[in-house]
């Protein structure tokens, strides 16, 4: 089968990075200076599928004029990919809180808060940023005429900081390269992100000029629809007498008694987009997706009634501390799922990458890199890292807890991007809430739980563009495409590096040569993100978080009824899949449940009244509600530029 599979092309990989470097360098002035939509934001960027669609409509004129010159399906989702995982360094997978939270402190302690001295004076010299006036410069700017990057600030922290990062890289490539075949061969999980690509790029039956998915007019119905709606909706936030047509609505609107006021944040968004996917799942799948959300609603409801105290998390993402805490032990109940289910094939990639008996019937030939390149460099990579952060003044316990919760975020959420294809997910919980919330905060000095606190913030807290999963999608469409994972692993690898020098001088020249971050519309990333974990850490300094014991009933109950459903569905053929259940209380699930269940329902209508073939007739029109809602975005953006105001389309 492997050597049928076609190398990656010099012009194919040429496209591919050049679209990707100025994507990079696009990105942090449009996500963060005009605050248009973001160009990468999730698992599935616009950016890339806009270039991917550009190629396949210039591939039509193409291969009437001069078919030698078009392009093959491999080469188009070659392109695609190498855009796909380079997307996310320069926004939240990497510089969107590396950069603000290495600076952050030198700029936000005050003789006030005294954070220098309760938070991360202790910490190694190496990581930390102690030019004050670089420091000012990056929050409030230079005076005109004196814009310049101050590199020798820069310089040491950047480097002590990117060290881990680096060993995060390195740890996501050798789990891929792990766990794609166990996923996609043994266990064949649908990679919902990979369809639209993979269907666009399909070459065309012989006598076509265009493929079917292009023919259909149900795809095109789709994609006039969602430009009609969001022309409607674009219009009226540049002229707001122009009426709009609402896809977002506030629920607590209608829910203003006790207790049901009490439930918290809760609306009801349409984004064409995640209805479209939603259709490419299983119904198992996309149920429990909206299902958990609004059963997490129900245990806060629970709560009101009962007047029991649920207060929010610690340093996880999620809306309430006992969601995290729920969430960590569901994690480590897919984790050890996860294992169990590819225990024969995790037995064969160890026969095979340390010469057993019987590895020479073993073939890894098609995967990115041998099994046992992947194993040292994933032992390499821990062991990095677990030296990093014992260097940086970490203790053991903390250490082991911070290199489990990222094990366990790694593992999750791709495990549901690729089987679920959500759009993003934020993980519920951190090492914050697996310790802190149980055992108190007295156990380690706040310069410890800060420098944990920061690299989950700066590497896998906001997971929308987690690179793992990124990668096994990347690998799942060069297998559609016919293209070797070999060839392709050297060109991702430069995508990669590209995308880390690019997004991270744009990034960090960004508020040099704009007046300072302080007048960047984007609060979250310049001002609430970066001084967060100092406030919460400030404040613990003083008055250490107290031992809760009885949390851990929390954490062993999301243990066992993940893990109780994963064994029922498996082994009795009964019970709600609990993938939702991770998402549940996090940004995703708000933004996105209610649009999982409009594309749950039509998936499910369709399936019982059609069937199949009703399935394959309106499959189109879902994909072109995808393909909408992109290239929509894209046009937005570019008149946003032009107008000043832009107008978002994607979850913030």
């Amino acid at each position: 089968m492997n050597d049928r599979r076609r190398p990656v092309t010099a012009r194919a990989v040429a496209i591919g990075l050049l679209c990707a470097a100025g994507l990079c360098a696009l990105t942090p002035y449009n996500d963060y200076k005009v605050a248009a939509t973001y160009l990468a934001g999730n698992q599935f960027p616009i950016g890339a599928i806009f270039v991917l669609f550009l190629l396949v409509v210039l591939n039509a004129p193409l291969r009437a004029l001069r078919p030698k010159a078009s392009f093959s399906q491999g080469e188009l989702l070659t392109v695609w990919t190498l855009i796909l995982v380079a997307s996310g360094i320069p926004s939240s997978g990497m510089m969107r809180y590396l950069i603000p939270h290495i600076v952050a402190p030198a700029y936000y302690s005050t003789e006030v808060n005294h954070w220098e001295y309760r938070v991360w004076g202790g910490g190694p010299d190496w990581l930390k940023f102690t030019d004050r006036a670089a420091a000012t410069a990056f929050f409030e700017g230079y005076a005109r005429g004196q814009e310049h990057v101050p590199w020798d600030a820069w310089a040491g922290p950047l480097l002590g900081w990117f060290a881990f990062g680096a060993l995060f890289l390195v740890a996501s490539f050798c789990l891929a390269n792990v766990l794609r075949r166990q996923w996609a061969d043994n266990e064949r999980f649908s990679f919902p992100l990979v369809a639209l690509p993979v269907l666009l790029s399909e070459e065309p039956e012989p006598g076509r000029r265009v493929n079917a998915l292009l023919r259909s007019p149900p795809f095109w119905v789709a994609l006039a629809l969602t430009t009609a709606l969001h022309t409607v909706n674009g219009l009226h936030q540049l002229y707001p007498a122009l009426p709009e047509i609402p896809t977002r609505l506030n629920l607590l609107d209608y829910l203003r008694t006790s207790p049901w006021d009490q439930v918290g944040q809760f609306n009801a968004h349409f984004y064409p987009i995640a209805t479209g996917l939603a259709f490419l799942l299983p119904t198992e799948v996309s149920f429990s997706l909206w299902f958990f959300h609004l059963f997490y609603k129900f245990e806060i409801l629970l709560c009101a009634v009962y007047n029991w105290e649920h207060p929010g998390p610690l340093g996880g993402a999620g809306q309430k501390q006992f969601h995290s805490l729920q969430c960590f032990g569901g994690a480590v109940g897919v984790a050890l799922w996860v294992l169990w289910t590819a225990r024969r094939h995790l037995r064969d990639v160890w026969e095979k990458a340390t010469g057993g008996p019987g590895a020479a019937s073993i073939d890894d030939s098609g995967e990115m890199f041998s099994y046992r390149a992947a194993l040292i460099g994933l032992g390499a990579a821990y062991a990095g890292m677990a030296l990093w952060l014992y260097l940086a003044g970490v203790p053991a316990l903390l250490l082991a807890a911070t290199l489990l919760v990222m094990t366990l975020v790694l593992l999750s959420v791709s495990y549901l991007v690729t089987q679920a294809g959500t759009l993003y997910m934020s993980p519920s919980y951190g090492s914050l809430d697996a310790l802190g919330a149980t055992f108190g905060t007295r156990q380690c000095d706040a310069h410890a739980w800060y420098a944990t606190y920061r690299l989950e913030w700066m590497f896998y807290r906001d997971t929308r563009e987690l690179l793992l999963p990124e990668l096994l999608n990347g690998a799942k469409a060069a297998e559609r495409g016919g293209t070797a994972l070999r060839s392709l692993f050297r060109a991702v690898v430069a995508a990669v590096l590209l995308a880390i020098v690019v997004g991270g001088v744009a990034s960090l020249s960004l508020p040099y040569y704009n007046g300072g971050a302080n007048l960047m519309p984007n609060g979250w990333t310049y001002r609430s993100g970066p001084t967060r974990p100092l406030q919460l850490l400030g404040g613990a300094a003083v008055a250490p978080l107290p031992a809760v014991p009885s949390n851990l009933l929390h954490v062993l109950g999301g243990f066992a009824g993940v893990l109780g459903l994963l064994a029922a569905r498996a082994y009795l053929g009964w019970g709600v899949h609990p993938i939702g259940f991770l998402a549940a209380s996090s940004s995703a699930g708000h933004f996105l449940w209610v649009s999982l269940l409009l594309g749950w329902l039509a998936k499910a209508l369709v399936m019982r009244y059609g069937g199949m073939r009703g399935y394959r007739s309106a499959l189109p029109f879902f994909l072109g509600l995808m393909l909408g809602d992109a290239l929509n975005a894209v046009l937005w953006i570019v008149l946003g530029y032009l107008t000043g105001t832009g107008y978002a389309l994607t979850p913030p």
